[in-house]
């Protein structure tokens, strides 16, 4: 038996689920300018923190933010929203990719419209 260390790939990832939200977005004449709810998903892989510290994560309530301040802006489509939200996650260093759910329970009568975005960070080329 030795005493070296391990070795491991470590995962780590962070999820927050069903953010209730009011947003103008939709394609249609009747849906411009009436808000409509949208429940978001949204769960991140993210460097896994070396220390036990708060500040060496990323927040979910950067999320919820992220997502209140987009609602207040006109979004034509869903699958925008989500993208825009992740893109927003991975301007953070931490965040190696985004995957966030969108869902619309308005959007389909008697059913439920959602769609969701998946953005990886990838390395530039040399």
């Amino acid at each position: 038996m030795t005493d070296e260390e391990p070795i491991y790939a470590a995962h780590c990832a962070i999820a927050l689920r069903d953010v209730q939200l009011l947003a103008d977005i939709g394609v249609h004449h009747h849906e411009i300018g009436c808000p409509q709810p949208l429940i978001l998903h949204a769960t991140l892989d993210v460097v896994p923190p070396e220390r036990d510290t708060a500040d060496a994560v990323f927040d979910y309530v950067r999320i919820k933010r992220l997502a209140e301040r987009l609602s207040l802006e006109r979004v034509v489509l869903i699958e925008t929203f989500a993208r825009r939200i992740a893109e927003a996650c991975l301007k953070d260093a931490r965040v190696l990719a985004a995957t966030v759910q969108v869902e619309k329970p308005q959007g389909v009568p008697g059913s439920m419209a959602s769609a969701t975005v998946t953005l990886r960070r990838i390395s530039q080329p040399a």
